[in-house]
């Protein structure tokens, strides 16, 4: 069953479903994670990038301020996808994910 939800772009409201962002990851790679990710697909994914895949329209770049990484995780994580906060990356240079920095 798909999930839709609602995201701020620009003042307006924007729908966006799980289907769109399952569609837009589809042959991407994934962006380096900085401080949030997003689980898709058995792989973690920068929120904004996900968005920005799913929309077309870009996250905070430079002076344009579409959206942010809170906005756009409050989004993923209405549409039920995993989101993390705050990862860290051990030795190997791999995310790693405790799960105390899940979102509740």
């Amino acid at each position: 069953m798909t999930r839709s939800t609602t995201i701020t772009i620009n003042g307006s409201s924007t729908p966006i479903a799980d289907d769109q962002i399952f569609l837009a990851t589809r042959d991407q790679v994934p962006d380096k994670i900085q401080t949030y990710a997003v689980l898709v697909n058995d792989r973690l994914w920068p929120p904004i990038q996900l968005i920005t895949l799913a929309t077309g329209i870009p996250g905070t770049s430079g002076s344009v301020n579409n959206y942010n990484s809170h906005t756009a995780l409050k989004a993923l994580d209405e549409l039920g996808f995993d989101t993390l906060e705050r990862v860290e990356y051990n030795i190997l240079g791999r995310v790693d994910v405790r799960e105390s920095r899940k979102r509740a």
